[in-house]
């Protein structure tokens, strides 16, 4: 994994407590090889010196140059996002291994990790191999953009009024007026990029700031801003015009999830490829040792995520002898809930495993789709794609529709596009419109989008899931390019951590590229995760990416 060639370079090959440093030069050098390096050695004053070549044609002459290299290449440009991932290849599975056993004493998970035993032997295990004379895949990647876009939009307002002019909602300096509860004209002005520019006094104000200079306090610009051109039209209605064109299941959606195999080709712990082992419940794929076995099991094996969190034990049986938490999405058995019939849950939509998750639920829907002031004319504002539909009416569907589809216009200035080789789905928006899949690595229905806005322009845009109480991760940060420096990520960060932290959750972590790394640790109190405390996650599934290095943060609760 990418961690072992950071710690490798951070700490001169020194290995941490408990593992030797060939373990620790070992695991940099697989890394390195599995990302396309290639070693050899070289003769120089009579001894044999080994060389490493990148897949860029350079050589270095020392391993710690080598993952020094590596770090550059993949890490892009600091500063504006949370993680950078490097460009990696795939390689097509060829002949299944043989099976090996797997007995009681040599169990499938080590005692660190909550599972405790395998159901008996079955049928033949599903392993996949991957070859270095196969064909290579191209794998999508996620990089930091280094610089806007030449000609790019970026240096324009990310406001309510910017995106129905880009939709061609509205022109500008179309004509509206502010009309009360009377039906009266209290106000008139133009439509700018930056707002509306008031004709008695030619100043540009917010939409709420326009409706306070007219005298109102019903806290409905968008709704009570009229067009001039005789249509009637409001602000609302134009975005709820353009919502309703948006309204579309994309093409790429409508792909399957799943490659030709029937199971993925990358491991959903550390999304790098090679011979995987395949759950035969869900369509995920692991490396061996990255969910603690130490062999290929034979008969059934599920992955952490399909089995029971209490008996720890998985099923091919039917999804009714299974219950899914609604927050965390933890499963666990109706039998082992101590539940007398299964229809005891019936007319349930919502189910919890615990009151610290259902409280996490409601917590985030009652902050979903309300600005909360920050100070200095910032607001944030949490989102979630469809969380409208709870009762909120037209106009607030249409208005968290307009802000994602902004936020996603701010991570597509700060990332380069990035499609998913399986189903074609832009991997950003999939996360910003919590997407769902059949394939659990991008599932992202649970992901809720944080935004931070000045005066109305969207500045900083953050994605958040919540795995119940124990840890919420923050797979990607953005800042626009003109809002830098200034403080915005931090604020909108923080917000992050306070509520998270009210809301009961211990911890906070994110995949941070390598060399935003001291930023995230130094500036922002994160720390780097280890292996250990990464195995003890593996019943949840995080968005993580090659080539990045992950975090994490306690928060002070204060439940």
């Amino acid at each position: 994994m990418a961690d072992a060639v950071f710690n490798w370079y951070k700490n001169g090959g020194t290995a941490e407590p408990g593992t030797k440093r060939s373990e620790t030069t070992l695991q940099a050098k697989k890394h390195l090889s599995s990302m396309g390096w290639v070693f050899w050695y070289a003769q120089k004053n009579g001894r044999q010196e080994l060389r490493y070549q990148s897949p860029q044609g350079k050589v270095y002459y020392t391993l710690k140059a080598a993952c020094k290299g590596y770090i550059d290449e993949t890490s892009g440009a600091e500063g504006g996002g949370g993680m950078a991932v490097a460009v990696a290849a795939d390689l097509e599975p060829k002949k299944p291994l043989k099976r090996k056993s797997v007995t009681q004493e040599n169990p499938a998970f080590p005692k660190s990790l909550p599972f405790k035993s395998l159901q008996p032997p079955k049928r033949g295990k599903k392993v996949r191999k991957q070859e270095n004379q196969a064909k290579v895949i191209k794998r999508a990647s996620i990089r930091i953009r280094e610089d806007p876009v030449p000609n790019s939009s970026h240096r324009n307002p990310r406001t309510v009024l910017s995106w129905l002019i880009d939709n061609n909602a509205v022109s500008i300096l179309a004509k509206v007026y502010y009309r009360n509860k009377a039906g009266n004209r209290l106000m008139r002005g133009r439509i700018t990029r930056t707002g509306i520019q008031c004709d008695c006094c030619f100043r540009v104000f917010a939409l709420t700031a326009f409706e306070a200079h007219a005298g109102s306090t019903n806290h409905r610009p968008a709704a009570n801003i009229i067009l001039d051109d005789g249509s009637g039209r409001s602000l609302s209605d134009c975005q709820r015009q353009v919502h309703d064109s948006m309204m579309t299941i994309p093409t790429s959606a409508k792909k399957d999830d799943l490659n030709p195999h029937g199971s993925d080709d990358v491991c959903s712990a550390c999304c790098d490829g090679g011979e995987l082992i395949c759950c035969d419940r869900c369509p995920s794929a692991f490396h061996v040792n990255c969910v603690g076995l130490k062999e290929v099991p034979d008969g059934d094996w599920f992955c952490p995520s399909c089995c029971c969190g209490i008996c720890c034990i998985g099923t091919v049986s039917d999804d009714d002898n299974f219950l899914a938490c609604q927050q965390c999405e933890c499963k666990f058995h109706i039998g082992c809930l101590k539940l007398k019939e299964s229809n005891e849950l019936a007319g349930k939509n919502n189910w919890f495993c615990s009151h610290s998750c259902e409280n996490i639920f409601s917590g985030l829907r009652n902050l979903t789709g309300k600005p909360i002031l920050v100070g200095n004319n910032l607001t944030w504002t949490l989102l979630k794609s469809k969380a409208s539909s709870n009762g909120d009416g037209l106009d607030s569907c249409a208005e968290n529709h307009r802000k994602l589809n902004i936020a996603l216009d701010v991570m597509h200035e700060c990332f380069e596009p990035s499609k998913d080789s399986y189903t074609g789905r832009d991997l950003v928006e999939a996360v910003i419109f919590s997407q769902g899949s059949n394939l659990k690595r991008l599932n992202f229905k649970g992901f809720y989008i944080a935004v931070l806005e000045e005066n109305d322009d969207l500045v900083s845009v953050a994605t958040i899931r919540v795995h119940g109480d124990i840890v919420a991760e923050m797979s990607l940060v953005a800042t626009r390019f003109s809002h830098r420096r200034r403080g915005m990520c931090r604020a909108l960060v923080d917000e992050l951590e306070k509520n998270l932290a009210k809301l009961g959750v211990q911890k906070l972590i994110l995949p941070a590229v390598p060399a935003a790394v001291d930023t995230w640790v130094n500036g922002f109190g994160f720390s780097h995760m280890t292996g250990d405390e990464r195995s003890k996650l593996l019943q949840y599934t995080l968005l993580d990416f090659q080539g990045s290095i992950m975090c994490q943060k306690p928060l002070k609760t204060e439940l």
